[in-house]
């Protein structure tokens, strides 16, 4: 089910939709949870054929742009917004206006997105971070799991965006046995391309899509990492400062963990077994809840990081 998000949810509090903010001057804005993908590897388990995900979300875009615009200016500094999602942004229907919007942000010194490609839509963004995981067609689509996925598409996608001088970062995750071969082609097309790259580590989560293979540990993917660099006389390990993000005023944690509060029920949540509730102006997501929505239902918080709040 798609759930539009408006003006009685807010956008702070849950990981699926809206704004996430920790500590910097970097900003995530999430305006769906719509992907075009069921990739097979996904951390998320996004996608029209996810497992543990009934319900989808959008927001509405002028309630987006204003609740951003109230964090950009309690934050009081110059903000990089990265336009990201649990699944494809491109999906959001305002994309193009939600970027216009924001662009017109004298605070808004960056814009950045995530996307794997598929969409012909041209943005006025500064950064694409492009998710690509094999050059071999078939490995291509395997890998990715939908009918409509295209690699030759998406080096479409990224020639329209480097011929408009816009920075293009490839990212694609390193699954160790599934595709070895083809993140060194990614490395060469990169070279060749002039792009930058952001080579990502396979890991399995709870949730997560898992694949045939054994994530490396940190000191084995470095370790290849370091080789790539020597072979290809590029740099692929990324340094915080070279993404010139820094601390900034975080949004307060309004719940502690552990604590106990009441909230009302507004969204159904994204697992299967949620509900969002709200209170204090935040999102609440609870797990092993079958309450309706208008329901006022205690629970007790069980994590808070980054506003993020997860409660029984």
């Amino acid at each position: 089910m798609l759930v539009t998000i408006g003006r009685d949810t807010p956008l702070i509090g849950c990981i699926a939709f809206g704004i996430i903010d920790r500590g910097t001057t970097l900003l995530q804005i999430r305006p769906t949870s719509v992907c075009n993908l069921n990739c097979t590897f996904c951390s998320v388990d996004g996608g029209p054929e996810s497992k543990w995900h009934n319900n989808f979300f959008t927001v509405e875009l002028d309630y987006l742009v204003e609740e951003t615009e109230k964090v950009i200016a309690f934050k009081g500094c110059d903000i990089e917004i990265n336009i990201d999602s649990v699944g494809e942004p491109f999906c959001y229907p305002h994309l193009e206006e939600l970027v216009k919007r924001f662009r017109n942000n004298q605070r808004v010194k960056k814009i950045s997105i995530q996307t794997n490609g598929m969409f012909s839509k041209s943005l006025d963004v500064d950064v694409v971070n492009l998710s690509i995981h094999a050059m071999d067609p078939a490995l291509a689509n395997r890998l990715a799991n939908a009918s409509c996925y295209d690699i030759e598409k998406v080096k479409s996608f990224l020639q329209t965006y480097l011929d408009k001088k816009i920075d293009v970062r490839l990212c694609p995750v390193w699954i160790p046995g599934i595709n070895d071969e083809e993140v060194p082609k990614i490395i060469q097309f990169a070279k060749e391309k002039g792009c930058s790259l952001g080579i990502q580590k396979y890991e399995t989560y709870k949730y997560s899509r898992k694949m045939k293979a054994k994530p490396l540990n940190w000191y084995k993917f470095y370790r290849q990492i370091e080789l790539w660099e020597k072979e290809f006389d590029i740099q692929l390990k990324l340094k915080a400062k070279e993404f010139e993000i820094a601390k900034a005023p975080r949004i307060p944690e309004v719940f502690k963990k552990g604590e106990k509060v009441k909230v009302e029920i507004k969204q159904p949540g994204w697992f299967k077994d949620q509900m969002i509730g709200v209170a204090k102006d935040r999102c609440v997501s609870i797990i092993n809840c079958d309450k309706k929505i208008g329901d006022l239902v205690n629970v007790k918080i069980l994590e808070t990081k980054n506003n993020l709040y997860i409660a029984e």
